[in-house]
Formats: structure tokens, C-alpha cells, sequence
């Protein structure tokens, strides 16, 4: 314990430093709000998000099917008035048995232009699919084109989420279950978002699974001077809990290493330790190319299910917002885009699900720094508490912003009130 307090005074030096020279840096808020009854959304609505970074939201309905609009404000890059307002039938016999299905749903977009922007679609049916997956077609005249397959979500009813660029023509959503057939003669594949990689392939959601494990959600291992590289975030910017998971979280009491002492150490030039034997390395942010016409999907959830047995630690003023059963953000398939780190995918889920969620960032360590998620913060609920972030069952020693994603990863935002030890992840802290 005498090196855990060393170590926290250490990082708790170290934040109030980061604060002053990095600033802290709030995630853009988002808007949300029905879809009216028309579906039109005027052309101010997306030129505020535009300059604001915002994200915006839109629920509508169609009989017993709902549906939500999300649209990236920051990367609008054309303006018009929109008519959202979208459909459902059923697709009878539509596609003249080209695709056959149990259930086949028809979708007409009243809108044939649609804005320029990384646009997604979420629709909630009302009901549970017998199938995991479902395959999404356009018919545009007598041309059945696939555009993509995604995983459905499925609780109490099934849901799917997609990209979305091209509003012309009809599309339909097949279940891709025991009955699903696909006449490949009568069905081409069209080159749309989430279709093809750049070779011109074909890539379906199942394929190209590689395990990446993100980590701790404490403050990046990068972050903390000396230490190995974990990633507990937290209010105060410190922590203990950036030790190197699994290992020991350095000793050292001096301020940053230079790049020549990294490298003497074993260090990368950001300080992190040599990635264990068979994970993925970290990737630098700057000499990452995103390709948004490539979409994956991985599994994500947020939660703080440790405080439930520490409540007695929890700061008072936290326990209004505390969630009954510690979940946050329950465990869904969200999807992404190729190149895309874990910190990508937890500022786009927070904002699109409303979620509040503070980050700073720390050049030093080439990484974002997560500070707070839901107004729980570091040591809100002990001095060994903050957010931790796992990847495929491991906790990186790196931090999220290096995590690059691979279709199929699962990734879990944790909050930790020992270090780590009581969501699977070893610190390993010895007394020297």
C-alpha cells in the first residue's frame, strides 16, 4: 500500500499538470427529438449541428415499427431540408423470389436526396426474429441489389442498425434465418458503405473477426508518467489506477521520461511497455486512414456494477446518478468503421445514446484520457476507483485512442473500485 499512495500523490500531481496544459475537453452534446408528423427536418436544424459538432437524433414511427435517425454533425458537408420520414410494409412478393424469407420487411425513404453525412438507421421492430442476422437489399426498377448484412440486436424485440447513403429506390431487410435463400444469379452486390474493403471484395459482418482488447478505462497507461500503460480514467486526472495491468505499476517519482529514457527502458516513445506476446499492438491515431465506406460491428456496453458492492464508498452526491442495476449501457452490437479506435466507438455510442461522457486529451501519451462517463468520475468511489476498458477479455496496457477496432471484438467500459482487480484485471502492485 505505502507504493499504491506514492503512486496516487504521483498521479494526482501529474493530472492537475495535464489540466493546465491540456485543457479538459467535454463531448459535443447531442439533439434528439421526434421526427413531426410531416418527417421534415428543416436545413437549420443540420447547419447548427454542422458548426457544433453535434449529433443529432430522430425517432419516428410507421404502424408498429419504430425507427431512429442518428446524423454526425461534424461530418455534414451538405445542406437541404429533409423529409425523414420512413415506411414499413410488408415486402410480399416484391422481390419475385430473387430472396426468400420467413420475414421480409419493405422500407420506402420519403427522402430521395439525402443529406451528405456519416448517416446510421436503427430500427425496432416490434417483435423477436428468429435469426441472428438479416441481409439488406435495394431494388432500384427491375435491380435487386446487397448492400450489406448486419447483426440484429435481440431482447425483448429485435433491432438492426445500418449505414445509410442512398435513399433511391426501395429497400428490403431479409431475416437471414433457416428459410433464408438468396438466388445469387438474380442478386447483385452494389458497392455501398459496409460492402466491400478496398480491394473491391465483398466483406460480410462475420468476416475478418480479430480479437482487440481494449483496457482499462483508467487513465491511459500512456498517460501516467512512469507507469506501464493502463487506462483508468478518471475526475481528477490521476491514478493509481494507470498501472500497468498485470504487472507493476512503476515506482518512478520523476515527471515525464524522455524519449531516450523510454527507449533505454523498453518503452515506446509514449511510454508503454512492450505489448504482452500475441495482442494487438497499439496503433497511433495520426498514421490511422479511417474508411467510412467499410463498416464493421463489434459488441459494446458501459457499466458500474462494482459500485453496487461499494455504495458505502460512493460519494454522496453521486448516488442520484447511479443506475439500479449498474448498467449504463447494456451489451449491444454497434457498428463502426474501419480504422476506427475504441475511443471512435465510445464517443459516438455516448452521444448517440444521450450518455454524458468527459475526455481530456494527453499528447504526451498520444491518447485520449477518459475522465468521466455518466457523472461517475475517478475516485468517486475510493481512491483505487475509475473506468477501465476491455477488449475480447483483455485489458490493454494502452490507451483507448491506440485501440484500433476489428469486426466482431467485443468491448466492455468498466468501473473499477480496486484497481482493476474487481473486474478480472490483475494490477499486480508490489511493495518495493
Amino acid at each position: 500500500m505505502k507504493v499504491l499512495k506514492k503512486l496516487l500523490s504521483i498521479f494526482l500531481a501529474f493530472g492537475t499538470v495535464t489540466s493546465l496544459l491540456f485543457g479538459c475537453s467535454i463531448a459535443s452534446t447531442s439533439s434528439e427529438t421526434n421526427l413531426p408528423a410531416d418527417g421534415i427536418v428543416k436545413k437549420s436544424v443540420f447547419d447548427d449541428a454542422m458548426k457544433n459538432s453535434r449529433m443529432l437524433t430522430f425517432h419516428g414511427n410507421s404502424g408498429t415499427i419504430s425507427y431512429s435517425w442518428f446524423f454526425d454533425g461534424a461530418s455534414i458537408s451538405s445542406l437541404s431540408d429533409q423529409n425523414l420520414k420512413v415506411d414499413f410494409t410488408d415486402a410480399g412478393k416484391d422481390l419475385n423470389g430473387a430472396v426468400s424469407s420467413s420475414k421480409i420487411i419493405k422500407l420506402h425513404f420519403n427522402e430521395k436526396n439525402l443529406i451528405q453525412a456519416n448517416t446510421t438507421l436503427k430500427i425496432d421492430f416490434s417483435e423477436l426474429w428468429n435469426a441472428q442476422k438479416v441481409e439488406v437489399y435495394q431494388k432500384d426498377s427491375e435491380i435487386i441489389n446487397s448492400l450489406l448484412e448486419a447483426p440484429l440486436n435481440n431482447d425483448t424485440i429485435s433491432s438492426v442498425t445500418f449505414p445509410v447513403e442512398d435513399t433511391s429506390g426501395d429497400f428490403y431487410i431479409a431475416a437471414k434465418d433457416s428459410s433464408f435463400h438468396e438466388d445469387s444469379s438474380r442478386v447483385t452486390v452494389k458497392s455501398a458503405k459496409g460492402v466491400q474493403n478496398d480491394s473491391g471484395s465483398t466483406v460480410s459482418s462475420e468476416k475478418s473477426k480479430s480479437a482487440q482488447n481494449n483496457s482499462s478505462s483508467a487513465k491511459p497507461v500512456e498517460s501516467s508518467p512512469g507507469t506501464e500503460s493502463g487506462s483508468v480514467s478518471g475526475q481528477q486526472h490521476t491514478s493509481g489506477i494507470s498501472g500497468k495491468p498485470g504487472g507493476n505499476a512503476a515506482s518512478s517519482s520523476q515527471g515525464h521520461a524522455s524519449p531516450a529514457s523510454a527507449s533505454s527502458s523498453g518503452k515506446d516513445r509514449y511510454l508503454t511497455d512492450p505489448t504482452p506476446v500475441g495482442k494487438p499492438k497499439p496503433v497511433e491515431p495520426q498514421d490511422i486512414k479511417k474508411n467510412i465506406k467499410q463498416v464493421y460491428y463489434c459488441t459494446f456496453s458501459i457499466d458500474c456494477k462494482t459500485i453496487l458492492d461499494n455504495m458505502s464508498h460512493l460519494s454522496k452526491d453521486k448516488e442520484s446518478v447511479m443506475p439500479g442495476d449498474g448498467i449504463i449501457l447494456k451489451s449491444q452490437k454497434v457498428m463502426f468503421y474501419e480504422g476506427e479506435s475504441v475511443f471512435d466507438v465510445l464517443l459516438r455510442e455516448t452521444k448517440k445514446n444521450s450518455i454524458q461522457m468527459e475526455y481530456e486529451a494527453t499528447p504526451i501519451y498520444n491518447s485520449n484520457y477518459i475522465e468521466g462517463i455518466h457523472n461517475l468520475y475517478e475516485f468517486d468511489c475510493g481512491e483505487l476507483s475509475g473506468w477501465m476498458y476491455q477488449v475480447n477479455d483483455w485489458y490493454p496496457n494502452y490507451g483507448c485512442s491506440r485501440y484500433v477496432l476489428k469486426d466482431g471484438d467485443v468491448v466492455n467500459w468498466r468501473y473499477t473500485c480496486d484497481l482493476g482487480r474487481d473486474v478480472g484485471c490483475d494490477w499486480d502492485v508490489s511493495e518495493k
